[in-house]
């Protein structure tokens, strides 16, 4: 009788219980899975349904936040590069500049390639600490204060990042780009 009248008071439908662990599991092994394979399961493409671009979209809002917003600085990369199938190697030469390298891909295309060192600087900076006490005397029309300071500066070098960026674009033998691949933003 307890436990019956526990249950009403309470409002608990024990059916309720025993479906949401399971529920808080599969939304945590989803997140955690998302989290751990990338921003590639989340980028939208044209032949995606609604209803996956707006999962997408709204699972792309927390991963965005977690990743402090580079998981987006990916997707525009991956719309850049998606951007180029189907173009001309002309246009892709005229707008990016003269490849790197430009290699044979053994079918009658080529693979142009474009890499770059990039560099980033953290500045260096100083710190100083100055730290000092004084004590004063007075007798009569006569004052002496005697005191003492030391200042301390610590200097912290400018650091610098270095990383490679790498952009292959495969070309047909009709000079139409049809396949991209990229590292590094």
């Amino acid at each position: 009788m307890w436990r019956q009248s526990f249950v009403e008071i309470r409002g608990v439908d024990m059916r309720r219980i025993a479906i949401s662990l399971p529920m808080k599991r599969l939304f945590g092994l989803t997140l955690a899975s998302i989290l751990l394979s990338g921003c590639a399961s989340l980028h939208m493409r044209p032949d995606d349904s609604i209803g996956v671009m707006v999962a997408k979209g709204i699972a792309r809002v927390p991963v965005g936040i977690l990743t402090l917003g580079l998981s987006e600085r990916w997707h525009g990369q991956e719309r850049t590069m998606e951007s180029w199938l189907v173009s001309r190697e002309a246009d892709l030469v005229l707008a990016l500049g003269p490849p790197t390298a430009v290699s044979s891909d053994g079918s009658g295309g080529k693979l142009i390639v474009y890499m770059e060192q990039r560099v980033y600087v953290t500045p260096g900076y100083a710190n100083t600490t100055t730290t000092g006490s004084a004590t004063g005397y007075g007798f009569g029309n006569t004052t002496q204060v005697y005191g003492q300071a030391q200042s301390v500066t610590t200097y912290t070098p400018p650091q610098i990042n270095q990383w490679q960026v790498f952009r292959q674009f495969r070309v047909d033998s009709r000079g139409i780009i049809t396949a991209y691949s990229w590292r590094g933003l």
